[in-house]
């Protein structure tokens, strides 16, 4: 009883993460198709305009793949987790054994979103020097 609000916020905050890289990855590739659309119908756009964009495409592919790799993850972990105690583990050492998987989810997490976020500025700056 004493930690049921610890193992609900616990899950609340699992689930938030994986709606947040959800929601990244989706905005991600709708950065992504839209810039790749892009330079596929303006072959006429600036060089540095289209330097700047495929530099934002590489960034967010980049978020996709760490995307990616924070799913298999966190899959994993969830995976040692449930053998853990299948195996009778007590909730303190499974907590220490699974510790470095919860640690690689979260820079994982901030992984892609860093990726997202240089992606999005260099084709923010791409398409300010199409259109002015």
């Amino acid at each position: 009883m004493e930690n049921e609000p610890y193992h609900y916020w616990r899950d609340v905050q699992r689930t938030q993460l994986g709606i947040s890289a959800n929601l990244f990855m989706i905005f991600a590739s709708a950065i992504f198709g839209y810039v790749v659309n892009f330079l596929v119908t303006k072959p006429q756009a600036l060089c540095i305009v289209k330097v700047l964009l495929s530099i934002g495409a590489i960034h967010l592919v980049l978020s996709l793949l760490f995307y990616g790799l924070f799913v298999f993850n966190r899959l994993f972990d969830f995976r040692k987790t449930a053998r853990l105690y299948g195996q009778g583990k007590s909730e303190g050492v499974v907590g220490k054994l699974t510790r470095r998987i919860g640690k690689c989810s979260w820079y994982l997490f901030y992984a892609q979103i860093g990726w997202l976020i240089f992606g999005f500025v260099f084709s923010l700056i791409g398409l300010g020097f199409y259109i002015y």
